[in-house]
């Protein structure tokens, strides 16, 4: 089965998508008003995938600086240096196209430890967002 068919049978999550210049607590707004929500989809200026930032990422550098103040040498500098979302998003995207094949894309995403993945167009812009439960339902199925 492939991703396209998927979609079609059970449609895609929602999901949330900033820009990378967006500052750390712009982020952290947005985040903070989705209910249930593992990552965010960092988009350039054309709208292309460019990265994820992960909510445990945003949490280290901005949530627990402000609450719990404890630097370690290796951090600082980063903590120091960062400011918008592009400073520290995964810049390695792992996701799907409409043409790979379901199980393909089920076993990268076990490799992975990834929770959801996003469906990137040819033009690496988003078209859907798809959930490991869900897959995995259509596999044992």
């Amino acid at each position: 089965m492939k991703i396209s068919e998927v979609l079609d049978k059970i449609g895609d999550m929602p999901y949330l998508t900033i820009s990378g210049d967006c500052t750390l607590n712009e982020a952290t707004e947005k985040i903070t008003g989705m209910r249930q929500l593992r990552s965010v989809y960092v988009l350039d200026k054309q709208e292309r995938l460019q990265g994820t930032l992960s909510l445990g990422a945003l949490i280290r550098e901005v949530i627990a600086a402000q609450h719990k103040p404890q630097f370690s040498v290796r951090s600082l500098l980063t903590r120091i240096t960062s400011e918008d979302v592009a400073d520290i998003m995964d810049k390695h995207v792992i996701y799907a196209q409409r043409d790979d094949d379901l199980e393909k894309i089920l076993n990268r995403m076990i490799h992975y430890n990834i929770k959801e993945i996003p469906v990137v167009d040819e033009d690496q812009r988003i078209i859907a967002n798809v959930g490991i439960l869900d897959l995995w339902r259509l596999v044992e199925r």
